[in-house]
């Protein structure tokens, strides 16, 4: 069978309230199976609009990373340019930015202002966010994207809960940019 079931209704109210909650580790659960319902995105978009608290923000995001739809880019891009978020949520929308790249076409107002964003997150003080605009700048498989992903290579800072350094997600970043600008050239602008 090709992906997860379904959420039943119980399954997905149950999930949703427990976003909402105060145990972490049943969060992170939840933000799990909610990020492959894409039923919820509405009712995500309601949560993430009321709630404050980082942990569950980031929550929210990580579900609707997974959406990707196309009615969260711009919403993406206006958390990671909000200085006022913090860099956990910042970063997951740089994240998200990436999963939605794809489908995404060069040359169109959303395109280019998830690219300034990042270039933005990119000299950004937080690691966290740099890493994950570096990941993100790379899935966007945009040829002039590269000499600022090469520059972030320097970038030796490491980053507690992801794996290496700034410029190692760089260099991550730059191993597959040639297979995604490829992609984008056959698909076209």
């Amino acid at each position: 069978m090709d992906g997860p079931l379904p959420l039943s209704h119980e399954q997905r109210e149950s999930a949703l309230k427990d976003l909402v909650g105060s145990d972490r580790v049943a969060m992170v659960e939840a933000a799990r199976l909610l990020s492959s319902d894409t039923s919820t995105t509405a009712r995500l978009l309601e949560l993430l609009a009321t709630e404050a608290r980082v942990e569950t923000r980031h929550a929210i995001l990580h579900s609707l990373t997974w959406h990707s739809a196309p009615e969260t880019w711009g919403l993406m891009v206006r958390i990671l340019e909000d200085r006022g978020e913090d860099p956990k949520v910042r970063g997951q929308a740089a994240e998200g930015l990436a999963y939605m790249f794809p489908e995404t076409a060069t040359g169109t107002d959303a395109f280019e202002a998830g690219v300034k964003a990042l270039l933005d997150a990119s000299k950004d003080p937080s690691p966290e966010v740099r890493y994950c605009a570096a990941f993100a700048l790379g899935a966007a498989g945009h040829p002039p994207l590269a000499p600022v992903l090469k520059a972030l290579l320097e970038d030796s800072t490491p980053v507690p809960g992801w794996v290496g350094t700034v410029g190692d997600a760089a260099a991550r970043a730059l191993e597959t940019f040639d297979q995604d600008c490829a992609k984008r050239r056959q698909r076209g602008p």
